[in-house]
């Protein structure tokens, strides 16, 4: 009986995840292009792999990848931890702000790259009529080779870091109040009490939260469409848009499963070495 209740979950997670994923396997062993894709593409085992490993444009999308999410989780972390803080410290205050801080998070990525190209609008965007107001140069922001990434980056820490607030605010909330009171009889000073309560208290919540945060900006594809498209010669091109763009701009939907199968590798690399690193904790 209790297989029987389970069974429609399981099938319904097995076609919806199990087989898309042996079917991407094997779309990726053979040379499937739109010009074959109705009499039958050839079988080429690991050719895909092969040319994938011997493409620069590949790793150069890897380290264009390395700078965005590196960017973006230094920044959404950082900034989600220390508001969560503050909220924690301050519920009144928390109670008033906590919905306009949740408002990025709520938006569709779609919204969220419109929106940020208008505010990095040479002209008449906000971000650059405030430098000019202070005397400064405005800005090409997304037509600089060198700033484009970096104003992604921006983007990106905008819309993510409520998520991180919100986890880490809820882990504080699970912290017993006894080891502080404690602490602070035992002398012990703000840092010291973060240092050795409060961080390795929330050192679960933060390997889960690093996890699905890296796996979401290492994936990100949305947001980068809108706003650059991969470009200005290819300076935000990630990994996620160079698939994209291989699969279904130039039709090579067999490189492109190769591409998407190393992604899902690089993602199950990263939550093991989370797992491994910040979040001992989380499984001893």
């Amino acid at each position: 009986m209790p297989y029987a209740f389970v069974a429609p979950l399981a099938l319904a997670l097995l076609s919806v995840s199990v087989l898309p994923l042996l079917w991407d396997v094997w779309v990726s062993l053979q040379d499937l292009r739109t010009t074959n894709i109705l009499r039958g593409a050839p079988f080429v085992g690991l050719g895909n792999y092969v040319k994938l490993f011997h493409d620069p444009l590949f790793y150069h999308s890897l380290r264009v990848s390395l700078y965005f999410v590196v960017g973006s989780i230094l920044g959404q972390f950082m900034l989600g931890l220390l508001i969560a803080l503050i909220f924690h410290r301050m519920p009144a205050v928390a109670r008033w702000l906590r919905p306009v801080f949740i408002l990025p998070w709520i938006l569709s990525a779609i919204i969220v790259g419109y929106s940020w190209i208008w505010m990095y609008n040479y002209n008449f965007g906000l971000i650059n009529l405030a430098l000019r107001a202070v005397g400064l140069h405005p800005v090409r922001w997304l037509n600089d080779i060198s700033m484009a990434i970096w104003a992604l980056v921006i983007a990106n820490v905008w819309r993510g870091t409520p998520f991180t607030m919100l986890f880490l605010e809820a882990a504080l909330k699970n912290i017993p109040p006894e080891l502080y009171e404690a602490a602070y009889v035992d002398g012990a000073s703000g840092w010291q009490v973060f240092r050795h309560i409060t961080f390795p208290m929330l050192r679960p919540a933060v390997a889960i939260n690093l996890i699905l945060v890296t796996m979401w900006t290492f994936n990100l594809f949305d947001t980068i469409l809108v706003m650059t498209q991969g470009g200005p010669a290819n300076a935000t091109l990630t990994t996620a848009m160079y698939m994209y763009k291989i699969a279904f701009r130039y039709g090579l939907f067999g490189y492109g499963a190769a591409i998407a199968l190393v992604m899902l590798a690089i993602n199950g690399a990263m939550a093991l070495l989370y797992v491994r690193t910040v979040g001992k904790a989380a499984v001893s």
